[in-house]
């Protein structure tokens, strides 16, 4: 199947029972908002954990994920959707021997043309350090925001952005800000030494009166795994969705914490996670639609603007995705 849908309904009478069940989350509650007057849809595209896994799976049966079939997936949607926001969780890159810095240089590349708006890294996003990140975000088109991650000597924040506001048509405004587990090991060869991760509630504390008063809808982009993302935002109930990354998180179903949906769509770039929700100009939302859609070669052909960086940075494709200029070579 290359899509699982779920219909999301958050309407008072049976946001409790609907939302919360599907998935036996502890500490649920019935949602605050209650949309009111006209209402406007906002798309989501949200992913993590791409784990280096630039190309397809280069499966037998059916070439699944790769960053082309990605783009090609974001292009689709956007021409069917008025409002699109795509965001990542972070853990792009890999820890793999054979991992090469053109591999980290293309993936952003990728995201720029897949229209990424922002990102969130995780700690393996550092290993080949902290000047070659500041290097591709200085180059990249998206925002990469993080409330916790920032310079030792001045406490300012370490892509220059807590967070973030994007507004859409139909005047909704959104807020999006980023954590890092201030717990999480960093590969031991990654230098810390010009940069820390504050504890998570901590800084998230401090940024979100800014937010609340800027945005009418709140995303996190929690770079903390399932279970500490859930005991944070059992503290914190100020977010609308919680987007989850680190160890590969995967949730199938329906899931809040408190009035915050939590989102994660797994790793290795062969899913993309998608949500439609109905907002009215306050942010306030009562249905929608979950999907996690799988990113087969029979649905998404690899985007030609990504073969042809492929080709730029001198790097095979799979014989599978390879569609222009000969035969490819195998990694």
């Amino acid at each position: 199947m290359s899509a699982s849908k779920i219909r999301i309904v958050l309407s008072a009478g049976v946001a409790a029972g609907l939302l919360v069940t599907q998935q036996g989350c502890s500490g649920s509650e019935k949602p605050e908002k209650i949309p009111t007057g006209p209402t406007t849809e906002l798309t989501i595209l949200f992913s993590s954990d791409l784990l280096g896994k630039v190309r397809s799976c280069g499966c037998t049966l059916e070439e699944v994920g790769g960053l082309g079939r990605r783009t090609s997936y974001a292009d689709h949607v956007r021409k069917s959707t008025e409002n699109l926001l795509i965001v990542d969780a972070g853990d792009a890159f890999s820890l793999d021997l054979s991992y090469l810095k053109s591999e980290a240089e293309l993936t952003f590349e990728s995201f720029n043309i897949m229209g990424l708006d922002v990102f969130t890294p995780g700690e393996l996003d550092f290993i080949f350090g902290l000047q070659f990140l500041q290097t591709l975000a200085e180059n990249s088109s998206f925002d990469i925001v993080s409330a916790n991650m920032v310079f030792t000597d001045t406490g300012e924040p370490l892509f220059g952005k807590r967070y973030v506001v994007k507004e859409f048509k139909g005047g909704i405004k959104v807020a999006v800000t980023g954590i890092l587990d201030e717990s999480v090991r960093f590969p031991g060869y990654i230098d810390k030494s010009m940069f820390r991760v504050d504890p998570a509630e901590k800084a998230l504390k401090s940024v979100l009166p800014a937010m609340k008063r800027e945005a009418d809808f709140l995303i996190l982009l929690s770079h903390m795994g399932i279970e500490r993302t859930e005991d944070l935002l059992s503290r914190i109930a100020d977010f609308d969705i919680a987007v989850v990354g680190h160890g590969k998180p995967l949730i199938k179903d329906q899931y809040l914490v408190g009035k915050t949906m939590m989102l994660a769509t797994g790793g290795l770039g062969q899913y993309i996670g998608s949500i439609s929700l109905e907002l009215d100009k306050s942010g306030n939302y009562t249905e929608g639609l979950l999907s996690q859609v799988q990113l087969t070669s029979k649905k998404y052909q690899v985007d030609p603007r990504i073969e042809e960086l492929f080709h730029l940075y001198e790097l095979p494709l799979t014989d599978k995705e390879f569609h222009k200029k000969g035969k490819s070579t195998r990694n």
